[in-house]
């Protein structure tokens, strides 16, 4: 039997490239905030550009991960993304840096729905759950990121230099690592005895219902998933400077333990997959992310919030990747059409997520706030039990 433990590898060097550039623009954000003299509504309306750079990707980029193949795809959207990264560190007015933004969203979106096409692919041909490892390596390139750029930063070496520089490395490393990435054919290719299955009549009626119906509780799920997320990355530091007087270093420490607690949970969720299989781990997911935020909301202090973090960031971590992963092996089809149909719904959650929990929180509290947080967590209880409980029977536990 083939080997896969390369392209493996090489598709972690990719998420991990991925997230070690995005990681090293967003310490540019204030600079080019302060450069350009931005008010908090400019600043908003760039970022808006980005988000819909990555909402105008979607419906096209699964679609062409599928016909062309999904290491095509990472080929030259990687080429297309560690340039647009950098772009809007250096453009001169609000309209260049918009335009460059909707690059960078546009791009790296397309990049991300290829490379984790390619990681069902992998995933698929091995047999065994990867996708949440796949995920903690970019939650590791991000650290990797943002680590470098604090240093250098800190350096006597121009900031101008900072991107250009990295961004340089991970062009080239993105290039020699694509060359080692599985092709789809090998896929179709294939036939694994784990994707043939006895003949079940409720299966087979549930399967023959159009795709996206049947995606639709996957898609319910990671929408409820990547609100949380988005509501953690955004709000959780203002929740812990405003409501209990942590001081920005305290609160960027919560936010550390959080991402920390994240990254550690990818990293080893693939082995809860196997072990305890994808429908408990879905729901204990739901419950730590709800019981996370339920924490920091009713926190008497920030270091009880603290704890909240960590826990919220070890039930927030494998809910996006375990839904692909099980959406993918669910329906048989190509990862491009999958991702690109779910990840869909989880970036509408992440931009939704933050602008309406500022405006709860500004009517009735930020502590109401992220108590509607939580309880909207809890919801993928339900929805397993009413719509998602045979569509995993169907994936199976690996």
């Amino acid at each position: 039997m083939h080997d896969y433990t390369k392209a493996h590898n090489r598709v972690r060097a990719i998420f991990f490239l991925h997230g070690a550039a995005f990681s090293s623009w967003v310490p540019h954000i204030p600079l080019v905030q302060e450069r350009l003299d931005l008010g908090h509504n400019d600043l908003g309306g760039i970022l808006l550009a980005a988000a819909i750079g990555v909402l105008a990707v979607m419906p096209i980029a699964g679609r062409l991960a599928d016909r062309f193949g999904s290491e095509r795809v990472v080929r030259y959207s990687g080429l297309f993304y560690f340039v647009a990264v950098g772009l809007p560190a250096f453009m001169p007015s609000y309209l260049s840096i918009t335009i460059a933004m909707f690059a960078l969203g546009f791009s790296g979106a397309f990049l991300d729905v290829a490379m984790n096409a390619n990681g069902l692919n992998v995933e698929r041909l091995r047999g065994r759950s990867i996708m949440s490892g796949l995920h903690g390596f970019w939650s590791l390139g991000g650290f990797a990121g943002a680590g470098i750029a604090a240093a250098w930063f800190a350096l006597p070496i121009p900031i101008a230099a900072h991107l250009p520089t990295v961004l340089s490395i991970f062009l080239v490393l993105h290039v020699i690592m694509q060359a080692g990435l599985v092709p789809d054919a090998a896929v179709h290719a294939q036939t694994s005895q784990h994707d043939i299955q006895q003949p079940n009549p409720s299966t087979q009626n549930l399967k023959r219902r159009p795709l996206i119906v049947f995606l639709l509780p996957f898609g319910v799920c990671a929408f409820i998933g990547q609100f949380g997320e988005g509501v953690i990355t955004d709000w959780a530091t203002v929740f812990m400077n405003s409501e209990l007087s942590s001081g920005p270093t305290m609160a960027a420490v919560g936010f550390a333990i959080y991402s920390c607690a994240m990254a550690a949970t990818r990293l080893s969720g693939d082995m809860l997959v196997m072990k305890f299989g994808r429908a408990q781990v879905l729901l204990t997911s739901s419950c730590l992310a709800s019981l996370g935020t339920f924490i920091i909301a009713l926190s008497p202090h920030f270091v009880v919030a603290w704890i909240g973090c960590a826990i919220a960031g070890m039930g927030l971590a494998v809910i996006l990747p375990l839904l692909l992963s099980a959406a993918s092996k669910a329906t048989g089809k190509g990862g491009g059409t999958v991702v690109s149909i779910i990840a869909a719904t989880g970036y509408s959650a992440i931009m939704a997520g933050p602008p309406v929990i500022g405006a709860i929180g500004e009517l009735f509290g930020l502590v109401n706030a992220f108590i509607v947080t939580a309880s909207f967590l809890s919801l993928i209880i339900p929805v397993y039990l009413l719509t998602m409980r045979r569509r995993l029977q169907i994936a199976g536990n690996g």
